[in-house]
């Protein structure tokens, strides 16, 4: 049987500036364009996925990666101890994300899947209007250093491969957090309007904000949105308890 969403998340909850001011302003932002059309996640809902644990019961009742599996083929039994053990050695200095801040092309210090950072920066994708940051130390070493990227990497150490792993080539330094969705019926020139004054607003209003292991939590919920997440815990958590999470 398939599991529930399990995932560790960063930002989860309560909310401190200058972070929630900049959600609030979108938020504004989105509401006065897209009226009825936006459906606004509340900012305690609001987080930063850091690695999702999708898994398999299989029948000898291990927890099978669900990515290594559908994408690889591999059958890949999870050491939640060891996803711990990582996450909170590799955060153990908290992780700097720069949000904002990006805005003509010819000053990007680099491209995130193949696109200028200020296109990245807030985009509307299948219905979620999502807000995107990137570590400081990518945006100073010109995409030299990738420390979001290796820390998901790392969990292949562990069984888990990351969602957006489908290839051995493939990078993700990406630090994203959707704000809410937009009804599929809204014009697409409404939206897109939307998502210009948003990155508008962006680019001259950079934040940053610093991910510890003080910020990250293990989440289980039916639901990706997290609205009502029926488990929520701080690291670390006994892996057979994570391991009962599965369904």
């Amino acid at each position: 049987m398939r599991a529930t969403l399990v995932t560790v998340v960063s930002l989860y909850g309560p909310k401190t500036s200058p972070l929630r001011e900049l959600l609030e302003a979108i938020q504004g932002t989105l509401a006065r364009h897209l009226g009825d059309g936006f459906v606004p996640y509340s900012l305690d809902q609001v987080h930063g996925t850091l690695i999702v644990l999708g898994g398999y019961r299989d029948a000898a009742g291990e927890v099978v990666n669900e990515h290594y599996l559908d994408l690889r083929g591999e059958r890949r039994v999870m050491d939640f101890g060891q996803v711990q053990r990582l996450l909170l050695d590799r955060l153990a200095e908290p992780l700097a994300i720069r949000i904002g801040g990006f805005g003509p092309p010819e000053l990007d210090p680099f491209t995130s899947q193949g696109q200028h950072l200020h296109e990245r920066s807030f985009s509307a994708r299948a219905g979620s209007l999502v807000l995107m940051g990137w570590p400081v130390a990518a945006v100073e070493s010109a995409g030299r250093s990738q420390p979001l990227e290796a820390l998901r990497r790392s969990m292949a150490d562990a069984g888990v491969l990351h969602r957006y792993h489908r290839g051995p080539a493939d990078v993700d330094d990406d630090f994203h957090l959707v704000v809410g969705h937009y009804a599929t019926g809204a014009p697409a020139a409404t939206v897109q309007a939307a998502v210009a004054a948003v990155r508008a607003y962006l680019a001259a209003r950079p934040i940053e904000v610093r991910i510890g292991a003080g910020q990250v939590r293990l989440l289980a919920a039916d639901s990706p949105t997290l609205a009502a997440p029926w488990f929520s815990a701080a690291l670390p958590v006994p892996p057979a308890e994570v391991a009962r999470l599965y369904r």
